[in-house]
Protein backbone atom coordinates (compact mmCIF):
# COMPACT_ATOMS: atom_id res chain seq x y z
CA UNK A 1 0.00 0.00 0.00
CA UNK A 2 1.32 3.45 -0.91
CA UNK A 3 1.65 5.94 1.94
CA UNK A 4 -1.14 8.52 1.88
CA UNK A 5 -0.38 11.45 -0.46
CA UNK A 6 2.76 9.87 -1.97
CA UNK A 7 0.99 9.74 -5.32
CA UNK A 8 -0.10 13.38 -5.11
CA UNK A 9 3.04 14.72 -3.41
CA UNK A 10 4.47 16.38 -6.58
CA UNK A 11 1.29 18.53 -6.89
CA UNK A 12 0.61 19.15 -3.20
CA UNK A 13 2.16 22.62 -2.95
CA UNK A 14 0.48 23.87 -6.11
CA UNK A 15 -2.91 22.73 -4.85
CA UNK A 16 -2.61 24.03 -1.28
CA UNK A 17 -1.22 27.41 -2.30
CA UNK A 18 1.08 29.82 -0.51
CA UNK A 19 1.68 28.85 3.13
CA UNK A 20 2.90 32.31 4.19
CA UNK A 21 -0.31 33.33 5.98
CA UNK A 22 -0.53 29.97 7.73
CA UNK A 23 3.07 30.14 8.94
CA UNK A 24 2.66 33.77 10.05
CA UNK A 25 -0.40 32.84 12.12
CA UNK A 26 1.48 29.99 13.81
CA UNK A 27 4.50 32.20 14.47
CA UNK A 28 2.31 34.91 15.99
CA UNK A 29 0.58 32.38 18.21
CA UNK A 30 3.91 31.02 19.43
CA UNK A 31 5.25 34.54 20.06
CA UNK A 32 2.20 35.29 22.19
CA UNK A 33 2.05 32.01 24.11
CA UNK A 34 5.72 30.93 24.31
CA UNK A 35 8.07 33.75 23.22
CA UNK A 36 11.17 31.95 24.56
CA UNK A 37 10.65 28.97 22.24
CA UNK A 38 13.73 27.92 20.25
CA UNK A 39 13.04 24.39 18.94
CA UNK A 40 10.01 23.21 16.97
CA UNK A 41 8.70 19.89 15.63
CA UNK A 42 6.23 20.00 12.73
CA UNK A 43 3.98 16.92 12.93
CA UNK A 44 2.57 15.70 9.62
CA UNK A 45 4.89 18.25 8.02
CA UNK A 46 4.10 17.10 4.47
CA UNK A 47 6.27 18.82 1.89
CA UNK A 48 7.74 21.12 4.55
CA UNK A 49 6.25 24.38 3.28
CA UNK A 50 5.28 25.61 6.74
CA UNK A 51 8.36 24.01 8.32
CA UNK A 52 10.62 25.94 5.94
CA UNK A 53 8.90 29.27 6.67
CA UNK A 54 9.34 28.73 10.42
CA UNK A 55 12.99 27.72 10.02
CA UNK A 56 14.08 31.35 10.17
CA UNK A 57 12.70 31.74 13.69
CA UNK A 58 13.25 28.28 15.21
CA UNK A 59 15.44 25.23 14.97
CA UNK A 60 12.93 23.07 13.14
CA UNK A 61 12.40 19.34 12.66
CA UNK A 62 9.70 17.58 10.66
CA UNK A 63 7.80 14.30 10.97
CA UNK A 64 5.56 12.60 8.43
CA UNK A 65 4.60 9.08 7.42
CA UNK A 66 4.83 9.77 3.69
CA UNK A 67 8.32 9.27 2.24
CA UNK A 68 7.30 11.15 -0.91
CA UNK A 69 6.35 14.19 1.15
CA UNK A 70 9.57 14.05 3.19
CA UNK A 71 11.67 13.87 0.03
CA UNK A 72 10.13 17.17 -1.11
CA UNK A 73 10.53 18.69 2.37
CA UNK A 74 14.24 17.84 2.30
CA UNK A 75 14.70 20.06 -0.76
CA UNK A 76 13.23 23.12 1.03
CA UNK A 77 14.88 22.88 4.43
CA UNK A 78 18.34 23.91 5.63
CA UNK A 79 21.02 21.22 5.53
CA UNK A 80 21.08 19.14 8.67
CA UNK A 81 17.38 19.60 9.44
CA UNK A 82 16.13 16.42 11.10
CA UNK A 83 13.24 14.73 9.29
CA UNK A 84 11.56 11.71 10.84
CA UNK A 85 9.61 9.04 8.98
CA UNK A 86 7.07 8.01 11.61
CA UNK A 87 3.41 7.72 12.63
CA UNK A 88 2.12 10.71 14.63
CA UNK A 89 0.29 8.36 17.03
CA UNK A 90 3.30 6.28 18.08
CA UNK A 91 6.54 8.18 17.39
CA UNK A 92 9.37 8.10 19.96
CA UNK A 93 12.28 10.37 19.14
CA UNK A 94 15.62 11.03 20.78
CA UNK A 95 14.76 14.74 21.15
CA UNK A 96 12.31 17.08 22.86
CA UNK A 97 11.00 20.44 21.70
CA UNK A 98 9.73 23.80 22.93
CA UNK A 99 6.88 23.76 20.40
CA UNK A 100 5.08 21.02 18.47
CA UNK A 101 2.73 22.07 15.66
CA UNK A 102 0.41 20.14 13.35
CA UNK A 103 -1.13 22.25 10.59
CA UNK A 104 -3.34 21.66 7.54
CA UNK A 105 -5.75 19.49 9.57
CA UNK A 106 -3.38 16.57 10.04
CA UNK A 107 -5.31 15.29 13.06
CA UNK A 108 -8.42 14.75 10.92
CA UNK A 109 -6.71 11.79 9.26
CA UNK A 110 -6.83 9.85 12.55
CA UNK A 111 -10.17 8.05 12.54
CA UNK A 112 -10.81 7.48 16.26
CA UNK A 113 -10.69 9.69 19.32
CA UNK A 114 -8.32 7.15 20.87
CA UNK A 115 -5.89 7.81 17.99
CA UNK A 116 -6.15 11.56 18.61
CA UNK A 117 -5.43 10.92 22.29
CA UNK A 118 -2.39 8.84 21.37
CA UNK A 119 -1.10 11.73 19.28
CA UNK A 120 -1.70 14.09 22.22
CA UNK A 121 0.26 11.70 24.46
CA UNK A 122 3.18 11.61 22.01
CA UNK A 123 3.20 15.40 21.73
CA UNK A 124 3.13 15.79 25.51
CA UNK A 125 6.00 13.34 25.98
CA UNK A 126 8.16 15.18 23.43
CA UNK A 127 7.59 18.71 24.72
CA UNK A 128 9.99 20.40 27.08
CA UNK A 129 8.60 21.67 30.39
CA UNK A 130 6.14 24.47 29.64
CA UNK A 131 6.20 23.59 25.93
CA UNK A 132 3.43 24.60 23.54
CA UNK A 133 1.29 22.29 21.38
CA UNK A 134 -0.49 23.96 18.44
CA UNK A 135 -2.74 22.28 15.87
CA UNK A 136 -5.76 22.94 13.69
CA UNK A 137 -8.72 20.80 12.66
CA UNK A 138 -11.51 20.76 10.12
CA UNK A 139 -14.74 20.76 12.08
CA UNK A 140 -17.58 18.29 11.60
CA UNK A 141 -19.75 21.06 10.16
CA UNK A 142 -17.09 21.77 7.53
CA UNK A 143 -16.81 18.11 6.54
CA UNK A 144 -20.59 17.88 6.29
CA UNK A 145 -20.71 20.99 4.12
CA UNK A 146 -18.04 19.57 1.82
CA UNK A 147 -20.02 16.34 1.51
CA UNK A 148 -23.08 18.32 0.44
CA UNK A 149 -21.31 19.72 -2.65
CA UNK A 150 -21.58 17.74 -5.90
CA UNK A 151 -17.85 18.15 -6.58
CA UNK A 152 -14.97 20.61 -6.31
CA UNK A 153 -12.73 21.46 -9.24
CA UNK A 154 -9.51 23.47 -9.19
CA UNK A 155 -7.13 24.29 -12.03
CA UNK A 156 -3.44 24.64 -11.23
CA UNK A 157 -0.42 24.98 -13.54
CA UNK A 158 -2.33 23.47 -16.44
CA UNK A 159 -3.51 20.49 -14.36
CA UNK A 160 -6.93 19.90 -12.81
CA UNK A 161 -7.89 18.71 -9.34
CA UNK A 162 -11.31 17.17 -8.79
CA UNK A 163 -12.59 16.25 -5.31
CA UNK A 164 -15.82 14.52 -4.33
CA UNK A 165 -16.56 14.14 -0.61
CA UNK A 166 -19.01 11.48 0.49
CA UNK A 167 -20.17 10.10 3.83
CA UNK A 168 -22.41 7.19 4.74
CA UNK A 169 -22.69 7.87 8.48
CA UNK A 170 -21.78 11.59 8.91
CA UNK A 171 -18.87 10.44 11.03
CA UNK A 172 -16.21 9.51 8.48
CA UNK A 173 -15.82 11.31 5.17
CA UNK A 174 -14.20 9.86 2.06
CA UNK A 175 -12.40 12.42 -0.11
CA UNK A 176 -12.15 10.95 -3.61
CA UNK A 177 -9.31 12.90 -5.23
CA UNK A 178 -8.52 12.92 -8.96
CA UNK A 179 -5.64 14.82 -10.53
CA UNK A 180 -5.69 15.27 -14.30
CA UNK A 181 -1.97 15.70 -14.93
CA UNK A 182 -1.06 17.51 -18.16
CA UNK A 183 1.48 15.58 -20.23
CA UNK A 184 4.03 16.98 -22.73
CA UNK A 185 1.89 15.75 -25.65
CA UNK A 186 -1.11 17.77 -24.40
CA UNK A 187 -3.00 14.76 -23.08
CA UNK A 188 -3.87 14.13 -19.44
CA UNK A 189 -2.85 11.33 -17.11
CA UNK A 190 -5.33 10.52 -14.35
CA UNK A 191 -4.07 10.03 -10.78
CA UNK A 192 -6.61 8.93 -8.18
CA UNK A 193 -6.55 8.50 -4.43
CA UNK A 194 -9.14 8.31 -1.64
CA UNK A 195 -8.45 9.92 1.74
CA UNK A 196 -10.67 9.25 4.77
CA UNK A 197 -11.16 12.01 7.35
CA UNK A 198 -13.15 12.50 10.54
CA UNK A 199 -13.60 15.06 13.27
CA UNK A 200 -15.02 15.32 16.78
CA UNK A 201 -16.97 17.89 18.81
CA UNK A 202 -14.77 20.69 20.15
CA UNK A 203 -15.85 19.86 23.72
CA UNK A 204 -14.53 16.28 23.37
CA UNK A 205 -11.22 17.51 22.00
CA UNK A 206 -10.83 20.07 24.80
CA UNK A 207 -11.59 17.39 27.42
CA UNK A 208 -8.89 15.12 25.97
CA UNK A 209 -6.39 17.99 25.92
CA UNK A 210 -7.13 19.08 29.49
CA UNK A 211 -6.21 15.60 30.72
CA UNK A 212 -2.69 16.20 29.38
CA UNK A 213 -2.14 19.96 28.99
CA UNK A 214 -3.03 23.26 30.63
CA UNK A 215 -4.20 26.66 29.37
CA UNK A 216 -6.16 25.16 26.47
CA UNK A 217 -7.12 27.88 23.96
CA UNK A 218 -9.50 27.43 21.01
CA UNK A 219 -9.58 29.86 18.07
CA UNK A 220 -12.39 29.26 15.58
CA UNK A 221 -12.91 30.98 12.24
CA UNK A 222 -16.03 33.00 11.52
CA UNK A 223 -17.68 30.21 9.53
CA UNK A 224 -16.99 27.48 12.07
CA UNK A 225 -15.17 25.44 9.42
CA UNK A 226 -11.82 25.37 11.14
CA UNK A 227 -10.50 25.56 14.70
CA UNK A 228 -7.00 26.08 16.11
CA UNK A 229 -5.95 24.71 19.50
CA UNK A 230 -3.02 25.91 21.60
CA UNK A 231 -2.08 24.43 24.99
CA UNK A 232 0.89 24.20 27.34
CA UNK A 233 2.49 21.07 28.71
CA UNK A 234 1.51 20.35 32.30
CA UNK A 235 2.19 16.72 33.05
CA UNK A 236 1.96 13.55 31.00
CA UNK A 237 0.06 10.68 32.58
CA UNK A 238 -1.26 8.74 29.55
CA UNK A 239 -4.35 6.65 30.20
CA UNK A 240 -3.86 2.90 30.27
CA UNK A 241 -7.18 2.47 28.45
CA UNK A 242 -5.68 3.22 25.03
CA UNK A 243 -2.35 1.50 25.51
CA UNK A 244 -0.07 4.51 25.76
CA UNK A 245 1.46 4.06 29.21
CA UNK A 246 5.07 5.24 29.54
CA UNK A 247 7.18 2.93 31.72
CA UNK A 248 9.17 5.72 33.36
CA UNK A 249 6.36 8.03 34.45
CA UNK A 250 5.56 8.32 38.20
CA UNK A 251 2.35 6.30 38.01
CA UNK A 252 4.22 3.28 36.64
CA UNK A 253 6.84 3.55 39.38
CA UNK A 254 4.21 3.78 42.11
CA UNK A 255 2.44 0.70 40.78
CA UNK A 256 5.73 -1.18 40.72
CA UNK A 257 6.48 -0.24 44.32
CA UNK A 258 3.03 -1.30 45.50
CA UNK A 259 3.28 -4.59 43.64
CA UNK A 260 6.71 -5.52 44.91
CA UNK A 261 6.78 -3.70 48.24
CA UNK A 262 10.28 -2.39 47.50
CA UNK A 263 11.83 0.56 45.69
CA UNK A 264 11.83 -0.35 42.01
CA UNK A 265 13.54 2.67 40.47
CA UNK A 266 16.86 1.00 39.60
CA UNK A 267 15.34 -2.16 38.17
CA UNK A 268 12.84 -0.21 36.05
CA UNK A 269 15.60 2.08 34.87
CA UNK A 270 17.58 -0.93 33.66
CA UNK A 271 14.52 -2.46 31.97
CA UNK A 272 13.41 0.78 30.32
CA UNK A 273 16.28 3.11 29.38
CA UNK A 274 15.60 6.82 29.75
CA UNK A 275 16.18 7.40 26.01
CA UNK A 276 13.16 5.90 24.19
CA UNK A 277 13.58 3.95 21.02
CA UNK A 278 12.50 5.76 17.87
CA UNK A 279 13.07 6.34 14.19
CA UNK A 280 16.41 7.70 13.09
CA UNK A 281 16.37 10.97 11.17
CA UNK A 282 15.85 10.41 7.47
CA UNK A 283 19.16 10.79 5.64
CA UNK A 284 19.42 13.39 2.93
CA UNK A 285 18.41 11.91 -0.43
CA UNK A 286 17.28 8.58 1.00
CA UNK A 287 13.70 8.15 2.23
CA UNK A 288 12.47 4.58 2.86
CA UNK A 289 8.92 3.43 2.19
CA UNK A 290 6.16 3.58 4.78
CA UNK A 291 2.40 3.17 5.14
CA UNK A 292 -0.34 4.96 7.04
CA UNK A 293 -1.86 8.39 7.66
CA UNK A 294 0.00 11.54 6.69
CA UNK A 295 -0.53 15.27 6.56
CA UNK A 296 -3.80 16.78 5.43
CA UNK A 297 -4.53 18.15 1.98
CA UNK A 298 -4.50 21.84 2.87
CA UNK A 299 -7.50 24.06 2.28
CA UNK A 300 -5.86 27.44 1.75
CA UNK A 301 -6.12 27.46 -2.07
CA UNK A 302 -9.40 28.46 -3.76
CA UNK A 303 -11.62 25.75 -5.22
CA UNK A 304 -14.47 26.06 -7.69
CA UNK A 305 -17.51 23.77 -7.28
CA UNK A 306 -18.84 22.24 -10.45
CA UNK A 307 -16.23 23.35 -13.01
CA UNK A 308 -15.47 21.22 -16.04
CA UNK A 309 -12.44 18.93 -16.22
CA UNK A 310 -10.77 17.49 -19.31
CA UNK A 311 -10.93 13.87 -20.40
CA UNK A 312 -7.98 11.82 -19.20
CA UNK A 313 -5.63 9.83 -21.36
CA UNK A 314 -3.48 6.96 -20.16
CA UNK A 315 -3.72 4.72 -17.14
CA UNK A 316 -5.26 5.45 -13.73
CA UNK A 317 -3.05 5.07 -10.68
CA UNK A 318 -4.41 4.53 -7.18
Amino acid sequence: MMAVYDLLAPHYDAVTGDSAAEAAFIHGLIERRHPQAATLLDLACGTGSITARLAGAYQVSGLDISPGMLALAREKLPGGTRLYLADMTSFRLDASFDVIVCAYQGLNHLLSLAAWQSCFDRACQHLNRGGLFVFDIATLSHLERMASLPRIVQEFAGHYLLIRVRTADRKTFDWHIEVYELQPDGKYRLLTQTIRLTSFPLADIKEALRARFTSVEVISDADGDRAWFACRKARCLPARAHGSSWPGHPGALRRARLRRGVRADHRLARAYPARPEGPLPVAEGAVPAAEGPASALGSSAPVVPGSAVPAAAGGSTS
